[in-house]
């Protein structure tokens, strides 16, 4: 399950959300998905828990959700943004 790493900050701004890494001192700005995706990263969700309920809150197919939340998570993933959540 995907939890955001400790090391993070985050600043949102009209709905959309700019992560920093501490350690690297870089940032990434998210588009409003992938900000939503961030927003429901909390180490008990998987990827398949938020895609479904994107999909039921953007009133969208929910395999192509999961594609684009797992993009996202890859994308988080090799920022280093995002952990795996222990057990």
């Amino acid at each position: 399950m995907p939890v955001a790493a400790t090391s993070v900050r985050e600043l949102e701004i009209d709905g959309e959300i700019t992560l920093f890494h501490e350690p690297t001192q870089t940032a990434l700005v998210l588009n409003t998905t992938a900000s939503d995706v961030w927003r429901l990263i909390d180490g008990h969700r998987s990827a398949a828990d938020i895609a479904a309920l994107l999909a039921s809150s953007y009133g969208a197919d929910p395999e192509v959700v999961r594609t684009d939340v797992e993009s996202a998570l890859d994308t988080l993933s090799g920022h280093d943004l995002v952990a795996t959540a222990p057990g």
